[in-house]
């Protein structure tokens, strides 16, 4: 299953607890560095999404 091929409320939900942990990280200052901050939040947060996302789907 590609991108293109997923419900929209996946998407939906995706972006929406994206937003959510970007926002406690930045309110609270986990990382200092901003551009560090994003990415490994981005770059962690995908990979649970994606994991979660296979364990519905199989």
């Amino acid at each position: 299953m590609t991108l293109m091929t997923l419900p929209w409320y996946y998407l939906i939900v995706y972006i929406a607890i994206g937003s959510v942990l970007l926002f406690v990280f930045d309110k609270f200052n986990i990382i200092k560095s901003k551009a560090l901050r994003y990415f490994i939040v981005i770059f962690i947060y995908t990979i649970i999404f994606w994991v979660i996302f296979d364990v519905i789907q199989s």
